[in-house]
């Protein structure tokens, strides 16, 4: 079971990493300034106060292997809401 945490863990990860990040968004919106980033997306990626890449980011890729089981699905559960808060924003470039 703890094995499958860390590979969801992992593929969230890298999901959210790949399709939400800042030259994600550069592609997406041809903004390669940053200058009409939304203030909701700012926060997503540089807050510290709500859950963010900030606030989830891990060192190094071998840090999940130390992870308890509680921990990674507390960590699973955290990737889930920021992807799916990511997906939204995103989705209205797209919609745009």
């Amino acid at each position: 079971m703890i094995t499958d945490l860390k590979r969801t863990l992992r593929e969230l990860r890298f999901n959210r990493l790949t399709n939400y990040s800042e030259t994600s968004y550069q592609k997406v919106n041809n903004d390669w300034n940053f200058e009409h980033v939304s203030e909701e997306l700012r926060a997503r990626w540089y807050s510290q106060d709500i859950l963010s890449f900030n606030t989830l980011s891990i060192h190094h890729n071998s840090d999940i292997e130390f992870m308890s089981e509680n921990e990674l699905i507390q960590r699973i559960e955290n990737e889930r809401f920021l992807i799916t808060s990511l997906e939204n924003i995103f989705l209205n470039f797209k919609n745009k």
